[in-house]
């Protein structure tokens, strides 16, 4: 007798539980296949991403590893014929896999919602890379700043804006902000004074929590120097500015 195959695209936090989950549920029945497909062969646990910035962890502290999985990229999802095609990786042709159930959990993506140049020029932060390449992009604005004479270019290359101030954003601007005043002081040629951190918001920091814990991290933000400005949100970006505007209030 055949067993029933049960498919899970996406190796988040939706795929890899409920896969652990079935395995708990089916664990006794034989008669059950389960398979995932990720295009990593990890787990990156998000809400410790922000301590990667600064260094405050290791890179391999945020991953898990997963077993029996399928690394690839899904590619097209065939609902009649119940078959999911995925990137051929060493084949010369496209990886098929059969189904009788399909989990889709493939998250999302980061949208701009058609501001311009956000695309082009802000750095997302939802992934490993994500936080590795902002890392990196931190020292090389370091670098740069110290050895840049002008100081109106010096400032702009020491000015870094976060934009959201949900539980990402404040705990990403936190660290952001000390890593680079605590790297900062190892060149000899960056004013403190000079660092610039903003935080783009919304009506309030942390709307997610009671209005009370959201304000003692406003504060706690604002005294270690994190520009706060609230009602706003980034309306574009070139590769040397943003630009915003103010929230409507109704």
């Amino acid at each position: 007798m055949r067993r029933t195959r049960i498919l899970i695209l996406g190796g988040g936090f939706g795929g890899v539980y409920t896969a652990m989950a079935l395995e708990r549920t089916l664990r006794r029945d034989a008669e059950v296949e389960i398979s995932l497909v990720s295009r990593d062969n990890y787990l990156v646990f998000q809400p410790m991403l922000p301590e990667v910035i600064s260094g405050s962890i290791g890179i391999l502290d945020t991953i898990a590893p997963n077993t029996d999985l399928y690394t690839r990229t899904v590619e097209s999802i065939d609902l009649n014929n119940r078959i999911v095609s995925t990137s051929s990786g060493f084949r010369p042709r496209p990886y098929q896999l059969e189904y009788d159930h399909l989990v889709i959990a493939l998250g999302n993506i980061t949208s701009f919602s058609g501001q311009p140049g956000l695309e082009e020029h802000a750095l997302t932060f939802k992934y490993l890379g994500d936080a590795l390449v902002l890392r990196n992009h931190i020292i090389h604005a370091l670098e740069e700043a110290d050895i840049e004479k002008d100081p109106q270019l010096r400032r702009a290359l020491l000015t870094f804006v976060v934009a959201g101030s949900g539980f990402s954003g404040v705990e990403a601007v936190a660290e952001l902000n000390d890593f680079v005043r605590t790297v900062a002081r190892s060149f000899r040629n960056i004013p403190i004074a000079d660092i610039r951190v903003v935080l783009a918001a919304g009506a309030r920091v942390l709307p997610e929590l009671p209005k009370d814990l959201g304000d003692f991290a406003q504060r706690l933000l604002a005294r270690r120097g994190v520009e706060i400005r609230l009602n706003t949100r980034l309306a574009g970006a070139t590769a040397s500015t943003s630009s915003s505007m103010a929230r409507s209030r109704s």
